[in-house]
């Protein structure tokens, strides 16, 4: 739904939530004649890359992408990822790598015999 706060600063109304977000991204990507696979293509990567990123799955390149293709500032898109000073929030990520098991030898875990 577009509100117009003055002659020529359309505000829209992006849904906060990221499901209904993303369904929202689609219906104006379509409108622009575009969808989700089809950005992909663009971007060389898959459409499930896209929508994921349109769910608010963070990804900087694909997001800045569909806010493009849709015509709307980045920060104003994908607001839960920016801080006040539209500065991007870096990604706080576990640690993906768990320390190695303890062996007795480093190869072997028992001295059972198969």
């Amino acid at each position: 739904m577009v509100h117009i706060m003055s002659k020529n600063t359309p505000s829209l109304d992006i849904p906060k939530r990221p499901t209904e977000r993303k369904q929202w991204i689609l219906f104006q990507l379509k409108l622009k004649g575009s969808n989700f696979r089809a950005l992909g293509r663009e971007l060389g990567c898959s459409h499930q890359a896209v929508a994921w990123a349109a769910a608010g799955n963070a990804s900087m390149e694909i997001e800045a992408a569909i806010a493009a293709k849709i015509g709307i500032r980045h920060v104003d898109l994908f607001c839960e990822h920016f801080d006040d000073q539209g500065e991007r929030i870096p990604l706080a990520r576990p640690r993906q790598r768990k320390g190695k098991p303890q062996t007795e030898n480093g190869n072997v875990y028992s001295r059972e015999v198969a």
